[in-house]
């Protein structure tokens, strides 16, 4: 099954690093990912195919990562929506990396 990881992070250094050493721990491949930054904020969408256990696993290890600050997870089944779902560079941020997350 395909799923979606929708992730919004503070901007920093080897942020795509850590992200793709998540996936290569369960020997996974990243179908797709988009990568979009905007000033101090980074949103990327990544697509992988694997189990719904291992799935569930993956999102909860993200939050683990330094400077995550949301993951969305999705799956065919729950509709996939597509590129419009990362903001455009130009639009305004409602994140604000300064400010404790929840």
């Amino acid at each position: 099954m395909v799923w979606t990881y929708r992730i919004t992070a503070v901007a920093r250094p080897r942020l795509v690093m850590r992200l793709a050493q998540v996936y290569d721990q369960h020997l996974l491949e990243i179908d797709r990912m988009s990568i979009v930054r905007e000033r101090d904020v980074t949103a990327v969408r990544i697509e992988v195919q694997c189990d719904e256990y291992l799935a569930h696993r993956i999102h909860a290890k993200l939050y683990r990562l330094t400077d995550i600050a949301h993951v969305e997870l999705s799956n065919a089944q729950e509709g996939i929506v597509s590129e419009g779902d990362i903001p455009s560079p130009n639009a305004p941020s409602q994140f604000d990396p300064m400010t404790p997350q929840p």
